[in-house]
């Protein structure tokens, strides 16, 4: 060996570091188990150097400063004096020298089936699945290694990512549902609940302290569900909407008429099944009179139950009730069938059905006659009076002859200028 070739094999002896290749590396270990005294040690901003004895733990050294070394030397670095091999005069360490990264591993990806969950709303089980990423970091390098990674040797990225994962996973699992239950919420809507979701993943995540690691955050993540379940959660929803609809209709119609429209539906789904089972040869036919059926008797049952206006049930004459009476069923007490005519009916012009008073008509005396405006007799309703031949019709109106004011029918004063209208 020339003078060259041992001067570069001590220099590289002097500086001790992570090599480049590396700093990818989750836990990476010195190859060397000895290290000349005085050294200078390199640790990163983003790591930490933790130093073994016989698989006991010695010290953890973290960065010197930007651009700074750490000198290893008992009278620097206290805790070095446990590693001094004196069979070297003390001119040698004897170490396991490892270099944890201490900064947040991000992109961690995890996903899996969770649980079997109950839609609230739509009262089927549904088993939704949930992908997404989060990020971690050690906390405590020298709990890491020692109560997890331990002495056996450096484990790969991967090893170590499927074990913290798997905790991750875990906690997922066991909180979801929960959170659904406790809330209340319909499963195929978990997505407008994302950021709520992340924070409950983060508080019940299983503690990680006692081997150093500590979750820091949820990533992008969403839930979904297999071809199966969506299925299911399509024709649930279409279930669920009907039945919105049907019970909308039920609160704006009345329970009455909603009576109506369930009469209807029946009736329709009849005519329907009667068209389904024609037959062949008369398939057509019977189709076409099943469903002219159905619309029938449904529009009988509307009919029966709600009278469109202008129409009115049997027994009342046409043209009445008046516009938007009766909202539904029979008339009150007071309107015909039961009794007199409201005022103004009919319109001024039209004739009463046979049997109905005339317009304008005085009221009936009992035992059905009326009184005579002219004579006082108690006669039979009509246009004359039976004793005197004087006119049932009641006085029309007439002008005041002293200012032309239009009197009302049976006045005997004018209203606005006191003339005598007798």
């Amino acid at each position: 060996m020339g003078i060259m070739d041992f001067i570069r094999q001590g220099t590289r002896e002097m500086m001790v570091a992570r090599p480049d290749a590396a700093k990818q590396h989750i836990v990476y270990k010195h190859p060397e188990q000895t290290i000349p005294m005085f050294s200078q040690l390199t640790v990163d901003a983003d790591e930490a150097a933790v130093f073994f004895r016989d698989g006991a733990l010695v010290g953890v050294l973290r960065t010197a400063g930007a651009g700074q070394r750490h000198t290893l030397s008992t009278g620097n670095i206290p805790f070095l004096s446990n590693l001094v091999d004196s069979f070297t005069g003390g001119n040698i360490f004897i170490t396991d020298l490892y270099f944890v990264t201490m900064r947040p591993i991000r992109g961690a990806r995890f996903g899996d089936a969770l649980p079997p969950i109950k839609d609230p709303a739509l009262k089927i089980t549904l088993s939704p699945r949930i992908f997404g990423e989060y990020a971690w970091r050690v906390t405590e390098p020298d709990r890491f290694l020692v109560n997890y990674l331990g002495m056996g040797g450096q484990q790969s990225n991967e090893q170590v990512e499927r074990w913290i994962t798997t905790k991750f996973k875990n906690a997922v699992k066991r909180s979801l549902p929960q959170f659904i239950i406790r809330q209340g919420i319909e499963v195929q809507h978990l997505a407008a609940y994302h950021d709520e979701i992340g924070q409950m993943f983060m508080q019940k995540c299983d503690d990680l302290s006692e081997i150093g690691v500590q979750f820091v955050e949820l990533g992008d993540f969403n839930i979904n569900f297999d071809d199966d379940d969506r299925k299911r959660l399509e024709d649930a929803q279409a279930r669920y909407a009907d039945l919105e609809v049907k019970k909308a209709a039920k609160q704006e119609l009345g329970d009455g008429n909603y009576m109506a429209y369930a009469a209807g539906e029946a009736m329709l789904g009849a005519g329907q099944g009667m068209a389904q089972g024609g037959g062949e040869g008369g398939g057509a036919m019977m189709g076409g009179a099943g469903m002219g059926m159905g619309f029938a008797m449904a529009n009988m049952f509307a009919q029966q139950m709600h009278p469109q206006q202008g129409q009115p049930p049997q027994g009342y004459p046409p043209g009445y009730p008046p516009q938007g009476y009766p909202p539904q069923g029979q008339p009150p007490p007071g309107y015909p069938p039961h009794g007199q005519p409201p005022p103004g009916y009919p319109p001024p012009g039209g004739a009463a059905p046979p049997g109905w008073p005339q317009p304008g008509a005085p009221p009936a005396a009992a035992g059905g006659n009326v009184t005579c405006g002219s004579c006082g007799a108690n006669v039979p309703p009509g246009r004359f009076c039976a004793e005197c031949g004087g006119s049932l019709a009641p006085p029309g109106p007439k002008p005041c002859p002293a200012c032309n004011t239009v009197a009302a029918p049976g006045a005997k004063f004018c209203a606005n200028c006191g003339t005598n209208l007798g």
